[in-house]
């Protein structure tokens, strides 16, 4: 499996993909990840890796431009969730029902790392 771009966001909020050597914005990161791309995110000033953020920015993106994917419900859902004690079995559920909903998609790089 190819390994993760490495992007970095800087203090004034420029993300700075290290492969192109070139300043993204979340549209090139989601055509990265289309496109069967991994990526991973870190704050150049502390180091700190960011990247479940940038994909929840990603997706909160596409959510304003029209292109909803997740209802009120499920993501109420999922806050509620946060709030419990941990079910250790919860992700790898959600990651099976996930590549069962991407079982017909023609692209074989799509997936997930495990």
């Amino acid at each position: 499996m190819n390994e993760a771009r490495l992007i970095r966001k800087y203090v004034n909020r420029r993300l700075y993909d290290t492969v192109e050597s070139r300043y993204v914005n979340l549209d090139d990161l989601r055509r990265v990840i289309n496109g069967g791309g991994e990526i991973r995110v870190v704050d150049q000033a502390s180091g700190r890796e960011i990247t479940t953020s940038v994909l929840l920015q990603i997706i909160a993106d596409a959510e304003r431009s029209g292109a909803p994917l997740l209802t009120a419900d499920f993501l109420a859902a999922l806050i509620r969730l946060s709030g419990r004690e941990r079910d250790p079995g919860l992700s790898d559920r959600l990651r099976s029902a996930l590549r069962a909903a991407l079982h017909d998609v023609p692209d074989p790089r799509v997936g997930f790392s495990s």
